[in-house]
């Protein structure tokens, strides 16, 4: 590989790096299912379709009363799994 090679590869990665910390400063949305109820307004849920990772203590913001195995979405602050509240509950379409 040449000189004008590898820099263009190095230039690459800058790129890359650049854009992964910007989107790591949004603020994004994911799909959960509840796994279950702490209290009247907080959940453990866990990130579909990864059953493995569980977040604790997550806060309902929402006002419908939430289930064991339902769906809702998580609004994550920063894209920060440790600062996020359940936003929105997935309600099946009945049409």
């Amino acid at each position: 590989m040449g000189t004008s090679d590898r820099a263009a590869n190095e230039l690459v990665d800058v790129i890359r790096e650049v854009i992964k910390q910007e989107l790591s400063k949004t603020d994004s949305t994911i799909l959960c299912q509840i796994k279950a109820k702490k209290d009247d307004d907080h959940y453990d849920v866990s990130i579909v379709p990864d059953d493995q990772t569980l977040l604790r203590n997550v806060t309902n913001m929402t006002k419908f009363d939430l289930e064991v195995g339902d769906y809702v979405y998580v609004y994550k602050i920063k894209n920060q799994l440790n600062n996020c509240f359940i936003c929105y509950k997935v309600t099946p379409y009945s049409g």
